[in-house]
């Protein structure tokens, strides 16, 4: 059961919807939107990376705490699901549009007890990247803006794409710890990368 939730915070997932959510509000008259959802992407994916690679390359760390990283299949996926059903559901009234955002939220925060009940992170870095991605994903929410302009087939669109990704990637998994730590030994130029430690006991 872990293994299938965890797999709705996994890049293989997760970067191809960004990409279509990013394509769909490209349309006029939401390019201000795009953009938006690209910077709140890239910020929250370049936080997760940056965190991933001082620690490995160098140990750089919060002092006192179980760390190697912001949890990136936390962070993603509070930010992603969220962030969703609020561009499918702004046509909609408040109320709905409000659980449905609530529902986004609950996924996220599933996938974050899903990487605790795997081992894979610790519970500071889950709570980063819960946090993180709930603040940016809550600044893009609040600068949506919900047009009477827009089409009708748009959240279609943008469903039916989702849909499709899910069943392409959902399960897939990205090798992004292995990508990251080659980074980390050509910047450091270290022969092995920082592990898992206490930085106090």
């Amino acid at each position: 059961m872990w293994h299938a939730i965890t797999s709705y915070g996994d890049s293989a997932l997760l970067l191809p919807l960004i990409t279509w959510m990013a394509i769909v509000l490209v349309i006029p008259p939401q390019r201000r939107d795009a953009l938006r959802w690209i910077v709140a992407a890239v910020a929250t994916g370049g936080t997760v990376a940056l965190s991933k690679l001082l620690f490995m390359a160098w140990g750089i760390g919060p002092p006192g705490l179980d760390y190697t990283g912001i949890s990136g299949h936390t962070a993603l996926s509070v930010l992603t699901w969220p962030c969703l059903a609020a561009i499918l559901t702004r046509g909609v009234r408040k109320p709905l549009a409000g659980l449905a955002i609530a529902v986004g939220l609950l996924i996220g925060l599933a996938v974050g007890v899903s990487r605790l009940a795997l081992e894979v992170h610790s519970l500071s870095e889950v709570i980063m990247g819960a946090t993180l991605g709930a603040a940016i994903g809550a600044w893009f929410i609040h600068g949506l803006r919900r047009s009477p302009e827009l089409p009708v087939w748009h959240p279609l669109l943008l469903a039916a794409g989702a849909v499709a990704i899910w069943f392409m990637f959902y399960g897939r998994v990205f090798p992004s710890q292995h990508l990251l730590k080659d980074i980390a030994l050509w910047v450091s130029g270290h022969a092995n990368v920082f592990t898992r430690r206490l930085h106090a006991q």
